[in-house]
């Protein structure tokens, strides 16, 4: 069975530090919420269509354990609030 990524939308003032990505993964925003800066320490690997199940796709950067993880379909939106 295929790991799900958790995904959280990014503020515009952010994606800028994500390298224009709009979503991160969850162990980026947990990094993020702790840190308040965006670090490359944990992996760096953007994606430019990651999909859902339901075929929408984001573009959105993970760590290199998601990265590792990540197949088609396995990406679910978060319901946290935006991150400024």
């Amino acid at each position: 069975m295929a790991q799900t990524i958790w995904i959280h939308k990014l503020a515009g003032t952010k994606k800028a530090e994500a390298d224009g990505m709009d979503y991160i993964c969850e162990h980026l925003f947990q990094a993020l919420t702790e840190t308040g800066n965006l670090t490359k320490e944990n992996g760096w690997n953007p994606f430019q269509k990651a999909s859902a199940k339901d075929g929408n796709t984001y573009r959105a950067l993970f760590c290199d354990s998601c990265a590792k993880n990540y197949n088609d379909g396995h990406v679910r939106m978060a319901k946290e609030p935006v991150l400024a």
